[in-house]
């Protein structure tokens, strides 16, 4: 079941990165894994030049809820701590950067993505690295 879980979501972050470049993002990486945890979608806004992390949470039926939902505070927190490893990498911590949230829900015709900007903020201390 895993498997054609992730077989799924890679079919949906595929859409989720079209949809960000229709938008005028510039991609700069998928699937950034840093100690357990994964960016689903790094990429640059052209607007601001923000480095932007974009989590992709989908639903395949209307019984499912809301994705965004299931970015609790837990998720947050690795999402965050796997950010300060790549922008350590990529630049420092001194970069402009921000947090989105893709929602898609597969079973409608065509997808519809919600697009939550700025969805949560990283308040932790930066971590070493």
């Amino acid at each position: 079941m895993a498997t054609f879980n992730r077989i799924k979501g890679n079919f949906v972050e595929t859409y989720a990165a079209a949809y960000l470049r229709r938008k005028g993002y510039r991609l700069l990486t998928r699937n950034y894994a840093y100690r357990g945890g994964e960016l689903d979608i790094v990429a640059q806004d052209e607007n601001d030049n923000a480095i932007v992390f974009v989590e992709v949470k989908s639903v395949w039926n209307n019984r499912q809820g809301n994705p965004a939902s299931r970015v609790n505070y837990k998720k947050q927190q690795k999402i965050w701590q796997t950010a300060c490893h790549f922008l350590y990498g990529h630049g420092g911590f001194e970069q402009k950067c921000r947090f989105d949230v893709l929602s898609v829900r597969t079973y409608q015709t065509p997808p519809t993505f919600t697009h939550i900007q700025n969805a949560f903020e990283g308040k932790q201390v930066i971590p070493q690295v």
